[in-house]
Formats: structure tokens, sequence, C-alpha cells
């Protein structure tokens, strides 16, 4: 049987009282928390996160380590709110020149019709063209061979290679400090 991972048992109780009984008290003390940093983000979508980790710290007496750790549990839980805050505005952005055409064509506006709808257009783009899709059925992945021949890389071998490596060991051998310690053998009785 596989443990829930405790992300998930949040995300099951998040907004559900009912379930909050199977928590533990330190996963109710957390849940707490996390519900408030939430408010505090909804309450303030500009917020950022080294003042809502503060507000944690302060707030509940919770290191750093622990605030920086709610914080990021908090955007897997709820997500981010200033990117859902962002959406809105451009929800109604689009809502309000939609609205704008339909008024000022019922009105027999056609100037300021023409107008709301060329703003409509450039904003979402209507007049960049579309990029173009890349061909991924048509990427053919490049055919990997490993090798020691460094040849491949256009350096060219050496041929003496083991004679050098002995001259190098020699040389810096002189370099590397051996101690010798006494030991006491380990049996498994003692």
């Amino acid at each position: 049987m596989s443990r829930e991972h405790p992300i998930d048992r949040f995300r099951n109780v998040m907004f559900n009282n009912a379930k909050e009984t199977e928590l533990t008290e330190a996963e109710q003390k957390q849940l707490t928390r996390y519900r408030d940093a939430f408010v505090q983000s909804l309450d303030n979508p500009l917020i950022r996160d080294t003042e809502l980790r503060d507000y944690l710290i302060n707030n509940y007496r919770i290191s750093d380590s622990q605030a920086y750790r709610d914080l990021a549990n908090i955007r897997i839980l709820l997500g981010n709110v200033r990117n859902a805050n962002k959406e809105w505005v451009r929800y109604m952005v689009i809502e309000g020149l939609k609205k704008q055409y339909f008024d000022a064509d019922a009105e027999g506006k056609q100037r300021e019709a023409i107008m709301a709808l060329d703003k409509l257009g450039k904003y979402n783009r209507l007049d960049k063209e579309d990029l173009e899709e890349l061909p991924f059925d048509k990427v053919i992945p490049v055919d990997w061979e490993a090798t020691t021949d460094i040849s491949v890389l256009g350096i060219k071998p050496m041929e003496n290679r083991k004679e050098e490596i002995q001259k190098l060991l020699k040389k810096y051998a002189d370099d590397i400090e051996i101690e010798d310690i006494d030991y006491q053998e380990v049996t498994d009785n003692d």
C-alpha cells in the first residue's frame, strides 16, 4: 500500500474543513500557514516572495528555510497568484474592447468601432505572423557513439603516451605526502 504524499494530503483538505481532522497537529499548523499565505497573496497579488516569507516568519515564528519550503509548497498547491491576476487583466482588456466595439457599432460610430477592433487585434497580436510550428516528427536524433579515440576531436594522439605518464608520475610523486599511521584491527568480538 503506497502512502499519500504530504502535498496531496494538503491539496485534499486545503479548502475542506471536514477532512482537516485527518491531519496531525503539526500538519494542521502547516495548513494554517498555507491558508494564511494564500489569503495574503490574494489580498496583495503583487506581494514579493521575500515579503511573504517575512510575514510567515514573523507571524508563525518559523525558520527562513521552513518559510521558503512553505512558499514552494503553496505555489505547488495553489499556483502563482500573480499569473492568475495577469490572466484576469488580459480577460478584462479583451472584454472591454469587445464591449467598446459593440457599443460603438450599435450607436453607428464606425470610427470608434474600427479603433476598438484595431486595438483588439493588436492586443491579440493578429497583426503579427503566426510562428511556424517546428516539424518535431521530422527531427532525427543524432546517433552518438562513445569512443576513447581523441583523434575524432582533431587532436593528434601522443606516440609515447605510457612513457609520458610515467615521467609525470615520477615528477609529481615527491609532492605526494603519505603518512603511515598505527591502527588496531577490529574483530566481531570487539
